[in-house]
């Protein structure tokens, strides 16, 4: 399997001041190969979002390294990194001037000319993003008047108009009712398997997570860090270990969570 992303020793966190750090986890060696779809599930608080911006260069790491393939994140620029891979983060866009095309189109600002004019190519790539998601009859629409659910789906035309091999999502499916988290869920899976994407994504569903996903990454936030396939986490009890609270527990048979009897 290609390795698109890998880290060594990576050591996420924050910085308080000069001398005082706040590391999350430590030691983190971690693959991302080609055609995966990798749910990241934790408790809130555990790191998941510093993680994600910590492998795209947004936040700094505290110790170890970020590849992808035999390139250092630490020695890429913006528009290397942007041609690498692709985020979608759950923060509100509120520009109430953009249209749906616009917002996609800007998805080709790495390979973009100074004047920002969009060549036949840019455009081939906006107009089969929008296709793949299913969003053409959004694109007149100004993006703020969608639904959350159309939201997510003209945030993910932008990654795939911008072309990398790897896109990661934080939360794609927070805001959506329990029906358009599955058309989410389903489209992600027809990227990676009809459209060559490799996809990472955090949520807290971990129901969803478990009927979706092709390998699990739980974290905890003890340092906690532990991956695998999920039917294998289940059955190792993890998933209870990370999720079972009191008076609601995880039911290794049927896949939910459920009342403690």
């Amino acid at each position: 399997m290609d390795t698109l992303l890998r880290t060594e020793k990576l050591i996420t966190g924050h910085s308080v001041s000069k001398r005082k750090k706040v590391v999350l986890h430590n030691d983190l060696s971690l693959t991302i190969g080609k055609g995966e779809l990798i749910a990241l599930l934790g408790p809130n608080g555990a790191g998941k979002s510093t993680l994600l911006g910590t492998v795209t260069g947004m936040l700094p790491p505290l110790g170890g390294d970020v590849y992808y393939g035999e390139k250092n994140l630490a020695h890429m620029s913006n528009k290397e990194v942007a041609k690498e891979v692709a985020l979608v983060l759950t923060d509100k866009i509120d520009d109430r001037y953009l249209t749906t095309y616009e917002l996609v189109a800007t998805g080709r600002y790495p390979y973009g000319s100074f004047i920002g004019k969009l060549t036949e190519l840019d455009k081939d790539n906006i107009n089969n993003a929008i296709d793949a998601v299913g969003a053409g009859e959004l694109i007149t629409r100004f993006f703020y008047t969608l639904s959350d659910g159309e939201k997510q789906k003209v945030l993910l035309a932008r990654a795939l108009a911008q072309d990398t091999p790897l896109i990661l999502l934080d939360e794609p499916t927070a805001f959506i009712d329990s029906p358009g988290k599955v058309v989410i869920m389903n489209l992600l899976t027809k990227l990676v398997k009809d459209h060559n994407k490799t996809i990472l994504l955090t949520t807290h569903d971990t129901e969803l997570a478990l009927s979706y996903a092709s390998r699990l990454w739980l974290l905890g936030k003890d340092n906690t860090f532990v991956e695998g396939l999920p039917d294998e986490l289940v059955k190792n009890g993890m998933i209870n270990k990370l999720f079972d609270r009191q008076g609601v527990v995880f039911n290794r048979l049927t896949y939910r969570f459920e009342a403690e009897k």
